[in-house]
């Protein structure tokens, strides 16, 4: 037996360029927010007022998360109208019944290890596809909105307090939105561990090159064939 292996171009530069911006903007907002919602610094023996040790972390937290804002809004605009067929919302229709067939079943189980081949995607499956949308898409504007309501509380009456201090009605109170917004940033860890357990996963069983693909942009495809 000998295998065919073909190489796909699936995730073009943008999409690249956005994944690795994005995990290195979670990375540092949720070491900076960790450290905001609980220093474990001191600052050294003198006077506090000449340290700026906290200011420090708050400049940090808050340049990455524009960066993180900019950089999601252009992974919006190329999922709508980029030319990238593999990265695009056309094919995720969660709201059809049909979408929720046999492929997602059967990727569903082959994750649970309830079957034994793998479904074949070139792009994202189903279920990888539905869990991006859960905790990037949909994580990523609570925290945007949360984050944005909190951070015009230091203006109040500014602009950005102006457009978004209507999140804080939702919660009832800064304190309360405060808390939502630290305690659903664990859910970006929560899905790294999901995450690197799939692609872990498919270049292990299904050889496509999942985790190089993010970085050269080819998958591949491998079939065994007679000699």
């Amino acid at each position: 037996m000998g295998l065919i292996i073909e190489e796909i171009y699936v995730w073009r530069w943008p999409v690249r360029i956005y994944h690795w911006l994005n995990a290195i903007c979670i990375t540092l907002l949720f070491i900076t927010g960790l450290y905001i919602a609980s220093p474990i610094l001191s600052p050294p023996i003198g006077e506090a007022v000449w340290y700026k040790n906290m200011a420090w972390w708050r400049y940090i937290h808050f340049g990455t998360a524009f960066v993180f804002i900019a950089n999601f809004l252009f992974r919006l605009y190329w999922a709508l109208f980029g030319n990238d067929p593999y990265a695009r919302f056309g094919g995720f229709q969660p709201w059809k019944a049909s979408w929720w067939g046999t492929s997602f079943k059967e990727q569903m189980a082959s994750y649970l290890f309830l079957r034994r081949d793998e479904p074949h995607h070139i792009g994202h499956n189903p279920v990888a596809a539905m869990a991006h949308f859960v905790f990037i898409f949909l994580g990523s504007w609570f925290m945007i909105l949360t984050g944005l309501a909190m951070y015009g509380e230091n203006n109040p009456g500014g602009f950005i307090d102006s457009m978004f201090g209507w999140v804080m009605l939702f919660f009832g109170s800064s304190h309360i939105m405060h808390n939502m917004h630290h305690v659903m940033a664990w859910i970006f860890p929560f899905y790294l561990v999901i995450h690197l357990y799939a692609v872990t996963r498919h270049d292990v069983v299904d050889r496509t090159s999942v985790t190089s693909s993010i970085i050269t942009g080819y998958k591949h495809k491998v079939e065994e064939s007679p000699m």
